[in-house]
C-alpha cells in the first residue's frame, strides 16, 4: 500500500478554489507522485463553513469556503488529518459544516469529531493488508469539548491505549502528530522524546507538522520519524522567500514485513500562487544538517536554548499580568519592574509544573474560558 501525506492545507487567499483549479496550483510532476498512491493525506488546518462566529481564542481564527473541498477531490486527496489547533475556530457548526462536506464528498476523515465517536483513529484495508492511522494534536483551543464536538487532544497515556489497541487490529501503525514550535525547524528536546515514544508504544512511522517549515527526520528502531513537514496550501501574504514557502510530503511504501519512505520536497505560494516539486539543495536550509542536529541530543538542546532565548520577550510578555503594549514594553526594556516579584514566579513555576497543581489551575482556567454557542 503506497500513502502521500502532506502537511497544513489551508485554501485562503491566493489558493482559493474560485481563483484557481487544481490543475494551475499542482505541477504536473507532484500531480504524478499523488495519481501513484492508494491513500493521498493531508491536513486540513481550517473549517470549511460559511458559519459566521468564531470562537474566543488567542491567534487567528481561520475558515474557508467550503466549496474549497474541490480542491482535495480533484487532486486527488481521499483522507484528512482533523487534529490541529484550527480546526474548532468555528467552533462545532463549523466543525459540523467540515464533516458534512466531506462525508458528501467520500472523503474519509480522523482526528475531530463527535466525542462519543472513535476520532483518534482510522483504518484502510488494501489486498489484505491493514494500517491504522492514528491522528492527534497538542491541546490548545480545538481540543476544549464544544457541544459534544472536539479534536483529539494529546496525552501520553492515551497514546499509549490507541497504540496499543490499534496493534490488534492492524499490521502497521502510522501516527500523525499536529504540534512543535511554529517557524522553528528543529523538534524540541521534548517532541524528540515524545515522537520517540510513540515508536516506543508500537507505531512504525511517525509524522509531524503544525511548525510551518519543514524539519528533519531520522530513523528510530526501523521507524521514520519526521519532525515537521510544513505547509502544504497555506498562502500567506506576509510570508514569502521566507522557511514557510516550503515543504514535504512523504511517500510511504507499506508492506506487513516494512514501512520504506521516500522524502518530495517543494516550493508553495511564494512569489507564484502555485506548488512546485524542488531539489533538495534548492531548500533555504540544509537537511542534512537538521538531521546531524536530531541526532545529537547536546546540539538539538543547544539549538533549543537559543530559540528559548529569541523569545524570551514574547513569553514573558504573555506571562505578566497587563496587555498594555506599551507597558510592556517599558518591562521589557527593563524601565519598569516585572508585575510579578520573585517569590510570585516561584508559584507560577510550581503551578505549571507540578502534575497536581496544573490540573486545578487548567480546570479552573477551562471553567471561566469555555465556549457556548
Amino acid at each position: 500500500m503506497k500513502i502521500l501525506i502532506t502537511g497544513d492545507f489551508c485554501p485562503i487567499h491566493r489558493a482559493e478554489v474560485n481563483k484557481l483549479d487544481a490543475s494551475e496550483i499542482l505541477c504536473k510532476d507532484f500531480q504524478d507522485i499523488i495519481n501513484q498512491a492508494d491513500i493521498n493525506i493531508t491536513n486540513l488546518e481550517c473549517p470549511l463553513s460559511n458559519h459566521p462566529k468564531a470562537i474566543s481564542k488567542t491567534g487567528p481564527a481561520l475558515k474557508a469556503d467550503p466549496d474549497n473541498v474541490e480542491l482535495l477531490t480533484a487532486m486527488g486527496f481521499n483522507l484528512v488529518t482533523l487534529a490541529n489547533n484550527h480546526i474548532m475556530d468555528y467552533g462545532s457548526e463549523g466543525l459540523k459544516d467540515t464533516l458534512s462536506i466531506l462525508d458528501e464528498k467520500e472523503i474519509d476523515y480522523v482526528g475531530a469529531g463527535k466525542i462519543d465517536d472513535e476520532i483518534d483513529v482510522v483504518y484502510q484495508t488494501k489486498d489484505g493488508l491493514t494500517i491504522a492511522i492514528i491522528n492527534v494534536c497538542e491541546n490548545e483551543w480545538s481540543t476544549d469539548e464544544l457541544n459534544g464536538y472536539q479534536a483529539n487532544g494529546f496525552s501520553e497515556i492515551s497514546m499509549f491505549y490507541a497504540i496499543k489497541k490499534a496493534k490488534k487490529n492492524a499490521d502497521k501503525i502510522i501516527v500523525i502528530h499536529h504540534g512543535g514550535h511554529e517557524m522553528y525547524n528543529l523538534p524540541s528536546p521534548r517532541l524528540k522524546k515524545t515522537l520517540r515514544y510513540f515508536v516506543d508504544c508500537g507505531a512504525d512511522a511517525v509524522i509531524n507538522h503544525h511548525t510551518h517549515c519543514v524539519g528533519g527526520y531520522e530513523v528510530y528502531e526501523h521507524a521514520p520519524i519526521f519532525y515537521s513537514l510544513g505547509n502544504f496550501i497555506f498562502d500567506n501574504p506576509n510570508q514569502r522567500n521566507s522557511i514557510w514557502n516550503y515543504g514535504m510530503a512523504v511517500s510511504l511504501d507499506c508492506s506487513k514485513q516494512h514501512i520504506s519512505f521516500q522524502a518530495h520536497y517543494f516550493e508553495q505560494f511564494n512569489h507564484k500562487a502555485q506548488v512546485t516539486l524542488v531539489n533538495e539543495d534548492a531548500l533555504i536550509y540544509d537537511m542534512p544538517e537538521l538531521n546531524a542536529i536530531i541526532a545529537d541530543d547536546q546540539q538539538l538542546k543547544e539549538r533549543f536554548d537559543e530559540f528559548v532565548l529569541e523569545k524570551t520577550r514574547l513569553y514573558s510578555s504573555y506571562l505578566e499580568p497587563v496587555r498594555s503594549k506599551y507597558i510592556l514594553g517599558l518591562i521589557n526594556r527593563g524601565f519598569l519592574p516585572s508585575i510579578w516579584n520573585k517569590r510570585k514566579r516561584f508559584y507560577l513555576k510550581n503551578l505549571i509544573t507540578c502534575e497536581s497543581h496544573r490540573e486545578i489551575v487548567k480546570k479552573l482556567l477551562e471553567d471561566e474560558t469555555s465556549h457556548s454557542q
